[in-house]
């Protein structure tokens, strides 16, 4: 397909692996995600936002429920910063906080900051991945998967947009800088197995054979939702709008037997084609 193309596995999945975390700024991270969703749910359908609010408690609770407190456990001081949507249904908030806590556990000090703490990339990524799927399901089962998926569709890509102009991109960054950095994230995360095949130095591709995204929500046998609770947002149009480096998709591992990631420099290749499964699937494999 090309010459010269840099292939290289990295088998990095690694449930134990610990990644720090100030978990006050973390939660409170959660409680926005939460915030926003709810803000945009009000903007878009208000006469929904009680009877979704009362349904997602319930999924909550009973979670919460089924995992109770683990060894380690770390009941942290009571966020204060307020959220204007959230703040209306204070049993809402508190179970986000419980629910993150809960999966998160458990912690312990980093030995590098006192006001930091060690959690497994695992359950890190099972705390908010898991709650995501909760507010999905919701929708779905409230509205049907059809105009459930829709509306939340509507809400997240208001979402992508706002989070889009808080955070620039960087305008000096490269798709090798940014792989490079995403490849040591996910590798120090314990995230994934997968290979990445340099195309050019504008453009690479990645085959994942294991993923967080994937692993914390398959037993809820539901792929559909797990995808679009965790994957989907990256796929939307929205996502790549005014970006330097974009990222597309063909298949994930909710629905097969690995997740293909392109991502390339849009200052450089406006629209590229994306490489085959075949090809793909044979990304740092002998022939």
């Amino acid at each position: 397909m090309v010459k010269n193309m840099k292939m290289k596995n990295h088998m990095c999945y690694n449930p134990k692996a610990e990644t720090e975390v100030d978990p006050v700024n973390w939660i409170q991270g959660q409680m926005g995600s939460m915030n926003s969703v709810l803000k945009y749910l009000t903007e878009i359908k208000p006469v929904f936002v009680e009877d979704y609010t009362q349904h997602l408690i319930k999924r909550i609770e009973k979670a919460i429920k089924a995992i109770g407190k683990k060894e380690g456990f770390y009941d942290f001081p009571k966020i204060a910063e307020k959220f204007e949507f959230l703040d209306k249904n204070p049993k809402l908030r508190k179970l986000t906080r419980d629910f993150i806590l809960a999966h998160a556990n458990p912690m312990k000090k980093s030995p590098n900051n006192p006001e930091k703490y060690l959690v497994y990339g695992y359950n890190h990524s099972m705390a908010f991945r898991r709650i995501a799927y909760h507010r999905v399901k919701s929708f779905a089962e409230l509205l049907g998967k059809e105009e459930g998926v829709k509306l939340y569709t509507e809400i997240v890509i208001r979402i992508i947009r706002e989070v889009s102009k808080k955070r620039p991109e960087e305008e000096d960054i490269t798709n090798r800088k940014y792989c490079e950095r995403a490849i040591k994230s996910w590798c120090d995360y314990g995230m994934a197995d997968f290979a990445s095949c340099e195309l050019d130095e504008h453009m690479t591709v990645f085959r994942f054979d294991s993923c967080f995204a994937h692993e914390v929500l398959k037993d809820f046998n539901d792929p559909d939702i797990a995808y679009y609770a965790s994957c989907y947002v990256a796929d939307l149009p929205a996502f790549n709008e005014g970006r330097i480096i974009r990222v597309r998709r063909s298949q994930t591992l909710h629905h097969a037997d690995f997740c293909d990631e392109l991502y390339w420099d849009a200052r450089v290749h406006k629209n590229p084609e994306m490489p085959s499964l075949e090809f793909t699937s044979k990304i740092g494999k002998k022939e």
